[in-house]
């Protein structure tokens, strides 16, 4: 707990050029309190949101309830400002102990229609921050949903997986015995041959896990992260019209898709280093604003949307270990 405040409050230190500008505009949303509440309410909104998306993943490894899920997530946020795995780890910690290791399929699939979801928003916003005509736009469009479409038309019939997994599983255990020999020459021991079979078996399973959804699950979370993309997009707009900042709610929204889209795609060393990238996509996609304004704004969101958020997961982590000491 105390690790996530040291690192928020390294990164407000870190700022401290802008810091006067962040005062100023906080003392600007003051005057619009009411934009401000909802701008909090909707971090809610798009947490529990998520919470939703874990809740209907999670179900076909352990059944939690909306709380649960909450927390979970919550966790999960505060864990990867350190570890690589953190946010698997975290959203882990509320399920059985026999259970925790087979959730990644579920955060597979979960990650992996967000990014959709985003990159569906970036696609709209590329075409209209390069200007592209109306045809290829619409071609760029037809791809990525015709890609959904037939993923979601074919995903039933990834359930051959599951005789695959067992047919394997059955495969290795007979032929483990009398292939033994021959293997255990390219590794240094018998306990590394496990090490790796295990890790093989785990991926497997958790493959096996993610392609076990029926469709109706999937429509249903691809629902849910759209509603997210929509928060997001609603928080930037009613932040920058707060703030008094002159750009139309097009450029506010186009801005944010392409920020949305470049902060999903760019490769970066983890957590820590994501709001510098948050940061630097945003003096491109905004600078007709100025350096100063937008470094604000993506700072202020980014303490409203994650850093409060982290805060109370390592609370909540806390407090389950001394529920276990």
């Amino acid at each position: 707990m105390s690790l996530a405040w040291v690192y928020l409050y390294s990164q407000i230190k870190n700022h401290q050029s802008f810091f006067i500008q962040i005062t100023d505009l906080w003392n600007e949303l003051q005057k619009n309190k009411a934009i401000l509440l909802i701008v909090f309410l909707f971090m809610l909104i798009n947490w529990i949101l998520e919470a939703k998306k874990w809740q209907i993943l999670i179900k076909l490894v352990a059944k939690i309830n909306l709380l649960q899920s909450l927390q979970s997530v919550w966790i999960g946020l505060s864990l990867a400002v350190f570890l690589p795995l953190g946010n698997f780890l975290g959203r882990a910690k509320n399920l059985p102990q026999k259970n925790r290791f087979d959730s990644a399929g579920a955060l597979l699939v979960n990650g992996g229609l967000q990014f959709w979801v985003t990159m569906l928003g970036g696609i709209f916003g590329i075409s209209q921050f390069f200007e592209l005509d109306n045809f290829l736009t619409f071609l760029l469009f037809a791809f990525w949903v015709l890609l959904y479409l037939l993923g979601l038309f074919f995903y039933k019939k990834c359930s051959s997986v599951e005789v695959v997994v067992e047919k394997s599983l059955v495969r290795t255990q007979a032929t483990e015995e009398k292939n033994k020999n021959r293997i255990v020459r390219h590794f240094q021991s018998v306990r590394q041959l496990r090490i790796i079979n295990e890790i093989i078996i785990w991926l497997q399973k958790n493959l096996y896990f993610a392609s076990q959804y029926s469709q109706k699950d999937i429509l249903t979370t691809t629902f849910f992260a759209l509603l997210r993309y929509g928060v997001f997009l609603v928080q930037m707009i009613l932040i920058f019209k707060a703030a008094n900042f002159v750009l139309s709610t097009e450029k506010i929204i186009v801005g944010s898709s392409l920020l949305f889209a470049a902060k999903s795609v760019l490769p970066v060393g983890g957590f820590l280093v994501g709001l510098s990238v948050r940061e630097a996509t945003a003096l491109y996609f905004f600078d007709s604003l100025g350096e100063e304004k937008v470094v604000t704004i993506t700072f202020l969101l980014w303490i409203i949307n994650i850093g409060i958020p982290v805060l109370v997961g390592s609370v909540l982590l806390l407090k389950n270990k001394s529920k276990t000491v």
